[in-house]
């Protein structure tokens, strides 16, 4: 499992972290939310209600919280 730590470069942008590496970045939205997008290849499934979309690079999450919960059970799995 990695270990993840944050990096944040106020006010808007947190970093994701492992061993000094960037791996995804979350932002806040101007119209609310927060998107996190990886720093590499790696794609975020498509959502449970939308089964026929194709993976994406960047995905919405309604709170920060949500967002950095998200980006550590992917980098943990």
């Amino acid at each position: 499992m990695a270990h993840v730590s944050w990096d944040h470069n106020p006010p808007t942008t947190w970093t994701a972290m492992v061993d000094g590496q960037a791996i995804c970045s979350v932002k806040r939205k101007d119209i609310g939310g927060w998107t996190a997008a990886w720093e590499d290849e790696r794609l975020w499934p498509a959502p449970a209600h939308l089964p026929k979309a194709m993976p994406q690079p960047m995905r919405f999450f309604s709170s920060l919280e949500e967002a950095q919960a998200a980006v550590e059970q992917a980098l943990s799995a």
